[in-house]
Formats: C-alpha cells, structure tokens, sequence
C-alpha cells in the first residue's frame, strides 16, 4: 500500500487550523431568515405585493376614549405584518397578500358600566389602499349582506358591522344583543380620516342604470393570470343587462394592460378589431363564448363592457371622472 508522502500530511496539517476559523466565521454570521421559517413565509408574501419604488409605513391611529355612549376599556392593540399571526392565526397571510399595513384593536364598555369584560372590539386593519379595503371587505361579505348605512359598504354580521372608509377596513363586534352597534358603529366612522386616500374607483363607472351587484377580483379575472383588482359592476339597462369590469391605474400602468390584452388575443387567436369612439382608443372584441365586448380605453383606466354594442353608452366610458 502507498503511504502518502510526508511533505503532503504536513501540508494538511497545516491547514487545519486555517479551515477550522473559515468554518468558524461563517458560522457567526448565518443568515436567520434560512432558518426562521415564519420570516422566510412571511418575506415571501411581502415581495410578492409590495412596490419595489414606494414602501408605506402605516402609522397608527389615534384611540378615541369616548365614543356614542361607550368609554375605551383597558389599552389598545397594534399589529404589524411581522406579528398579525398573533391576532388572525391561521388568516395573516391572507390580509398580507391583500395590502396590509397595520392593524389597530380597541374595545370599549358602556359609558357607566362597571362591566369587567369588554361590549365591543373594534379592529381597524389599515389595507394601504381603498381598493385594497374594498377587495377584503367584498371577500368577507359573503354572497347576500344586509346593508347598512354605516362608513362605506356598511353590511351587518353576526356579531356586529362591518365597512370601510378609505383605506381603513373597520370590523366592529358587539359582545351582547342589547349593545346599540349600529350608534357606535356610526360615531366611530366619523373618527377615521378619509385622508387622500379616499375610495374614488366608483366614481370611474358612469351612469347606466340601476346597479344589480358589485364584484372584486383580487386577482386572475376570468382566468386570466394578468388581471388584478378589478372591480366588476352589473347594470339592468332599458336595452337590457350590462356588465362592465373596471381596471384602474396609472397612464403607465393601463397602457401595459392593454399591451396584455392584445398578446394574449394574439396567443389566443380571438379576432379583435381597433376603433375609436368618443377620441378614445377602444378594441371591439369578437369573442365566440361571450359575444361582441369592448375594451375602452381612459387616461387611468380600462372598461371590460359586455352585453351592449349602444354607441351612446359606450361613449359614456371615455366621459367618466378620470
């Protein structure tokens, strides 16, 4: 058997010492997110919603004492993305993925009770956008609410109201069948700020007739992987049932859409023809499933509109508040 030879074991000796501190120093600076599992989760949900230019901080509301008859009990609660798991165990991902930004907790007793045990919880989750808010208000609607004219959207729950107002989506309890919510509710709407931020995408839609439903898809609109935060309204018209889906954003942003649009009839191989109408840039779509539909083209948005060829409505859509 050949031995290895002497200068070569000395060598390896040698090293030793040099392999041991590289291990040593590697080891002192790990990278806790390999092994922080809820981090890396956590991280993974956040790159996929936040802006690469703008990161928004969201800073805490003010907490109102005395509200509509009730007095604040014990003290407020503040949740951040990092720890949101520790209120909705089992849902952060999901208000996460939607926009989250903060959530405030409050609760609040009878003005002259001496009850140990909180009447109400008001949770304001700060959703970054009024969109956003609307997106998580209408996944948790349900098919059927009762409205309420509370904030905007108001509908009842089981256990109390919820709406939004801005970027706030508000979810108030009440802990007893006596508690005057819908008072509270009101008084405490009229303490958040509507701030710039205020719910404008209904203003897009121009008037048709009257509105049969409202829907939000946060993402894949009729299976296509490219459409998110579309607003989806359905009118009952003279000439019959309109549906119109609403896709807002920058110039910038609505221009890449339409981009989208056309490479995938292109890919499809559904026939579209480009016309103006009103001075606008508008696509009719000649589409085997649905029929004739248009895509109509504003500064800040793009209109789906099914169901009507009328000339005159579709016009409306190049005249709406941009």
């Amino acid at each position: 058997m050949n031995s290895v030879p002497l200068k070569y074991r000395l060598l390896l000796i040698g090293l030793l010492p040099l392999i041991a501190a590289v291990l040593y120093f590697r080891g002192q600076n790990y990278d806790p997110a390999l092994i922080d599992f809820k981090k890396t989760v956590q991280q993974e949900v956040l790159d996929s919603v936040a802006s690469p230019k703008v990161v928004q901080e969201s800073q805490p509301l003010p907490v109102v004492r005395d509200i509509a008859g009730f007095r604040k009990f014990g003290e407020a609660h503040r949740y951040t993305k990092e720890n949101l798991y520790e209120h909705v165990d089992g849902h952060a991902e999901y208000f996460i993925s939607a926009g989250f930004q903060g959530l405030t907790v409050t609760e609040y007793v009878a003005a002259g009770s001496k009850a140990t045990e909180a009447e109400i919880q008001v949770e304001v989750f700060d959703m970054g956008k009024s969109i956003q808010a609307f997106g998580v208000l209408a996944d948790e609607s349900g098919e059927k609410p009762t409205p309420v004219s509370v904030g905007t959207m108001g509908y009842k729950t089981s256990m109390g109201i919820n709406y939004i107002k801005g970027k706030y989506y508000v979810k108030i309890s009440a802990f007893s069948p006596k508690t005057s919510v819908i008072k509270f509710s009101k008084g405490f709407a009229d303490t958040l700020p509507a701030g710039q931020n205020s719910f404008e995408v209904f203003s897009k839609f121009p008037d048709l007739g009257k509105v049969e439903n409202t829907k939000f898809a946060k993402e894949g609109y009729r299976g296509l992987d490219f459409l998110h935060n579309v607003v989806e309204r359905e009118y009952s018209t003279t000439s019959g049932k309109i549906k119109v889906a609403l896709m807002a954003g920058s110039e910038r942003e609505m221009q890449s859409l339409l981009s989208s649009f056309l490479d995938y009839f292109g890919k499809s191989g559904m026939r579209y023809e480009k016309i103006e109408i009103g001075g606008s840039e508008a696509f009719r779509v000649i589409d085997k499933y649905e029929g004739n539909w248009f895509l109509i083209r504003s500064r800040d948005a793009v209109f789906g509109v099914f169901g009507t060829d009328d000339e005159g409505i579709l016009k409306s859509f190049v005249k709406v508040k941009g």
